[in-house]
């Protein structure tokens, strides 16, 4: 058998469910069988089913013994693949179908859209995964992070109340153009704060902004209050101190 029919076993919903049923049940008749794969069967027809069969025996990985099928050696090897192979997607899933991939697509989209670089790697910031730009001033997390105890002393701004200001730049870096909060004693970039308020309203439909009032922390922003989900991702951006 080719390396390539092996994977299509693994993957094909029909015959993956036939070498599971038979691993668990030693042997099954012709209906069992059809029973099990019944409910990813959809609209397909008995013949399609026959056809899986048919592989599955032509292939010697399952061998009929009267009424009743069962898995041969090589199909217990397959099986015991296949129970591999779920146990680490189990693990993987919530990686791939979750923060992760929320994150590092919108990372990618990000990037293309203001061209801002952005790293292929996460980091743990807080036990969050964070995906940064290159100077560590931007972060993408996903927006289910936001419930963490991290942000727990966070509270809503008014994107409004900013008002541009200058600030004297350190040693050679001159004046510099910010972003104030009359309830913050720290500042934001406009730059990054523009970028990522109008990268949030054109991907989610709308854009908010938490900080914390006591200390300087990252500022978030999320396409809802804190609270709400919605398929997506947050934005923490540095803040700036003189």
């Amino acid at each position: 058998m080719r390396k390539d029919d092996v994977f299509s076993i693994a993957v094909d919903p029909t015959r993956n469910r036939i070498i599971k049923r038979l691993e668990e049940a030693g042997k099954a008749a012709y209906s069992d069988l059809l029973d099990s794969v019944d409910t990813v069967r959809h609209l397909t027809s008995t013949g399609n089913f026959n056809y899986h069969l048919e592989f599955l025996l032509k292939n010697s990985i399952i061998t009929k013994d009267g009424p009743v099928y069962k898995l041969t050696d090589k199909g217990l090897e397959i099986a015991r693949f296949i129970k591999d192979v779920d146990q680490s997607w189990s693990k993987l899933e919530p990686k791939l179908r979750g923060e992760n991939m929320s994150i590092f697509s919108c990372a990618e989209r990000f990037e293309k859209e203001t061209g801002t670089k952005m790293l292929r790697n996460s980091r743990s910031f807080h036990g969050m995964d964070m995906i940064s730009d290159e100077k560590r001033v931007i972060g993408i997390i996903a927006q289910e992070d936001c419930r963490g105890e991290f942000f727990a002393s966070y509270q809503p701004l008014a994107v409004e109340d900013f008002k541009l200001c200058v600030k004297k730049g350190c040693k050679d870096e001159g004046n510099m153009l910010i972003l104030a909060h009359p309830d913050l004693k720290y500042y934001v970039s406009p730059t990054m704060l523009s970028q990522v308020y109008q990268f949030l309203e054109e991907n989610f439909g709308e854009a908010q902004i938490f900080a914390t009032k006591e200390q300087p922390h990252p500022l978030l922003f999320r396409a809802e209050t804190m609270g709400k989900d919605y398929i997506g991702c947050a934005f923490m951006i540095a803040p700036c101190v003189f």
